[in-house]
């Protein structure tokens, strides 16, 4: 057998399922049936379906834990801006396949791809609003820092 996945004997299947009364059920139990591939799927909607998409989506929680107190050090300054920019994707992208599993987890099968679609719809409107906030804005990092900071005053009160 030139598979990947470990074939039980006779004898060691009776002693792992022997609590298991069904002669069925101890077969079931040990052809291992959910060995075969999950359906590969290549699409942004579908995104926790995709091997490359999760690589790149556990990269990118790497990438958050890394950038986003570097984005804090070194606001404000010239540095900031492609930190910004860099987060400004990221973040949308990591929801985006964050969400999609738990679209596939709560939403009932009728209703996923309306759904998919229309996360598909706020992730790109949230990449875009970033976008927009770090190239004419004060920018994301400064953003979030504006709210601890003191109101300005105004003169002329």
């Amino acid at each position: 057998n030139n598979s990947k996945t470990p074939v039980l004997s006779m004898m060691q299947t009776s002693r792992v399922f022997k609590g298991v009364k069904s002669s069925v059920c101890r077969v079931a139990l040990a052809r291992n049936f959910h060995a075969g591939a999950p359906k590969e799927s290549s699409s942004i909607l579908e995104a926790d379906s995709s091997k490359q998409l999760n690589k790149w989506y556990h990269t990118s929680g790497l990438a958050l834990a890394v950038l986003t107190p570097v984005a804090f050090a070194v606001s404000p300054s010239a540095m900031n801006m492609p930190v910004d920019l860099a987060l400004g994707l990221i973040f949308p992208f990591h929801s985006h396949v964050a969400l999609n599993y738990v679209i596939t987890d709560y939403v009932p099968k009728s209703t996923r791809s309306m759904a998919r679609a229309a996360l598909l719809a706020a992730s790109v409107i949230a990449a875009a609003g970033l976008l927009k906030l770090n190239l004419q804005g004060p920018g994301l990092t400064e953003s979030i820092k504006s709210l601890w900071r003191a109101p300005k005053e105004e003169k002329g009160k």
